[in-house]
C-alpha cells in the first residue's frame, strides 16, 4: 500500500497523483459498463431496456451507501492528515461496519419490493422478466458491493491512490472476460462455446468481480503487512458519536443523490412514453455520459481526500488552492472531452448496438447531454472543498435547485405542454448543470466550507490535548 503525504509538496502534482489513478480506475469499470452494454446489446433491444429500468431503481437504493461513503470522505481523510492513528482506524472500522449492516438492510428492502416498483414504470411483461432476472442476482450481492466501495474509499483517503486503481482495472477485465462466457452459448467473433445465462450471466459476472475486489482491497488494507490490520471483533465496535458525525456529513450530499435519482426516475418514465426503442438508447446515452464524466468523478474523488488531509493538517488555504485547481483541470479537460466525443457521436454509439433507430435516438439525446459537460466540471471541482471539509449542504441545494427547481419543471413542459421530441427532453440537461454550477459557486464565496473545516480542526485538536492529559 503506496502512500503519499498530500499535505507538502506542489498543489498540481498532489492533485494528479490522487486524480488520475482514479480517473483510470473509475474509467475502466465504466469501460466495462460499456462492453457489458455491448453484449447484451447482442442479445436484444429488450434485454438492454431492461438492464436500464433496475439500473435506475437500483441506484435509488445506492443512495444508503452514499450517506456512509460521502460522510468517511472528510473523517477518513481527516483522521490521516492529522497523522492520529488512533483516530484513523476508529474512522475505518466505524465506516466498515456501518456500511455493511445498511448494505444487508438495503439488499433486503429492495429484493421484495423490485417486482411491484418495476410494474410501475412498463406493464411489457418481457422487460419486467428480464429486469427481475438481472435484478435479483445483482440485489443479493448488494452487501458484498457496499463493503468493496468502502474499502476502495478507505486507501484512497489514505493517500494511496494506485491500489485502488489497480484493483479497479483487474476487477474490470475479468467482467469483462467472463462477459461473454457467461451470456452466450457461442462467444461471437471466436466461436467458443459459453455457458448460455443469457441476460442472468452478465448480472453474475458482475458480482463476482466484485466479489474480487472486496477480497483483494481487504487483503491490502488490512493484510498483514498493514498497520490498520482490522480482526472480526473489531467490526463490532461502533462508535455512535462516529457515526452520527459520517452520518450528519453524508446525508446532505446522499440526499441530493437521491433527488437527482428520483428526478432520472420521473425522466425515465417519460422516456418510456416514446417505447422500448428510446429506453434502450437512453441506457446506452446514460453508460456513454458515466464513462465520459469519469474524470470529473476522479478528480472529485482525488480532490477531496486532498482538500481533507490538508484540513486535517489545518493548511486552509492550500486545501482553497486544491479545490480551484481542481475547477480548471476539470473544465478545460471535459471541453476537450465533449468537441471530441460531438464529432464522432453516431460512430460511438454504433459499437453498442446495430438497430438504426436506436444510434439515431441516441446520438441526437447524447448530443444535446454532451454540451452540459463543461458546465458540471465547475460545480464538480468546486465540490471538492464541500466534501474534503464535510460541509455538504451545498450538495443538496444544488440537486434541489438544478433538477426540481429548473430540470424537472422543463421535462413536463417538454413533453408534456409542448409533445417535443426525445433530444428535447435531454436538452434539459444543460439548464440543471447550469443551475447546480451556480449554487456551488454561490457557496464558495459564501465560505461556509472554511468555517465548518476549522471546527473540525479545532474539535481534533482539543480531542488530542484530551488523551495527551489522560495519558
Amino acid at each position: 500500500m503506496s502512500k503519499r503525504d498530500l499535505t507538502k509538496g506542489k498543489i498540481i502534482n498532489g492533485l494528479l497523483y490522487m486524480s488520475i489513478p482514479a480517473m483510470v480506475g473509475m474509467m475502466s469499470q465504466t469501460v466495462y459498463d460499456l462492453v457489458d452494454m455491448m453484449w447484451v446489446g447482442r442479445l436484444s433491444a429488450n434485454a438492454v431496456a431492461a438492464i436500464t429500468l433496475f439500473s435506475t431503481i437500483y441506484y435509488i437504493v445506492f443512495v444508503l451507501n452514499n450517506i456512509i461513503g460521502n460522510g468517511s470522505v472528510a473523517v477518513l481523510s481527516q483522521a490521516f492528515g492529522s497523522k492520529d492513528e488512533d483516530m484513523a482506524k476508529s474512522a475505518i472500522i466505524n465506516t466498515f461496519s456501518f456500511k455493511l449492516i445498511v448494505g444487508v438492510i438495503a439488499a433486503t428492502i429492495l429484493y421484495f419490493s423490485l417486482k411491484p416498483v418495476l410494474m410501475l414504470f412498463t406493464d411489457d411483461l418481457l422487460l419486467i422478466e428480464n429486469a427481475m432476472a438481472y435484478g435479483k442476482i445483482r440485489t443479493l450481492f448488494l452487501p458484498i458491493t457496499f463493503s468493496s466501495v468502502t474499502v476502495i474509499t478507505i486507501l484512497r483517503c489514505s493517500g494511496d491512490s494506485k491500489s485502488p486503481m489497480i484493483i479497479n482495472i483487474l476487477t474490470s477485465l475479468l467482467n469483462m472476460i467472463l462477459d461473454p462466457l457467461l451470456i452466450f452459448e457461442e462467444i461471437p467473433f471466436i466461436g467458443i462455446r459459453g455457458l448460455g445465462l443469457g441476460i442472468e450471466g452478465a448480472a453474475i459476472a458482475t458480482v463476482i468481480a466484485t466479489t474480487v475486489s472486496l477480497l483483494v482491497s481487504t487483503y491490502i488494507m488490512f493484510g498483514p503487512k498493514s498497520k490498520y490490520s482490522l480482526g472480526l471483533k473489531d467490526l463490532l465496535k461502533l462508535d455512535k458519536d462516529i457515526v452520527i458525525i459520517i452520518t450528519k456529513i453524508g446525508v446532505p450530499e446522499a440526499a441530493s443523490g437521491l433527488i437527482q435519482n428520483l428526478a432520472n426516475l420521473i425522466m425515465v418514465s417519460l422516456v418510456t412514453a416514446y417505447g422500448t426503442l428510446t429506453i434502450a438508447a437512453w441506457g446506452i446515452m446514460s453508460r456513454l455520459f458515466s464513462f465520459l464524466i469519469m474524470p470529473l468523478s476522479g478528480l472529485t474523488q482525488g480532490g477531496s481526500a486532498m482538500v481533507g488531509q490538508n484540513i486535517g493538517a489545518a493548511k486552509m488555504d492550500r486545501a482553497e488552492e486544491v479545490g480551484l485547481m481542481a475547477t480548471k483541470l476539470g473544465f478545460i479537460t471535459m471541453s476537450v472531452i465533449a468537441i471530441i466525443s460531438f464529432i464522432f457521436m453516431t460512430n460511438i454509439i454504433g459499437v453498442f448496438t446495430t438497430n438504426a433507430d436506436v444510434i439515431r435516438i441516441a446520438s441526437q439525446g447524447l448530443r444535446a447531454v454532451i454540451v452540459s459537460i463543461p458546465i458540471f466540471a465547475i460545480a464538480f471541482g468546486i465540490s471538492t472543498l464541500f466534501g474534503g471539509s464535510g460541509y455538504t449542504i451545498p450538495f443538496l441545494y444544488a440537486a434541489i435547485i438544478g433538477q426540481w427547481v429548473i430540470q424537472v419543471p422543463l421535462m413536463f413542459i417538454v413533453t408534456k405542454v409542448f409533445d417535443l421530441s426525445f433530444p428535447w427532453l435531454a436538452s434539459t440537461f444543460i439548464f440543471y448543470a447550469i443551475g447546480q454550477a451556480g449554487v456551488a459557486i454561490y457557496f464558495y464565496k459564501k465560505d461556509s466550507w472554511r468555517k465548518k473545516a476549522l471546527e473540525e480542526v479545532e474539535k481534533a485538536v482539543k480531542q488530542k490535548e484530551a488523551k495527551v492529559s489522560i495519558d
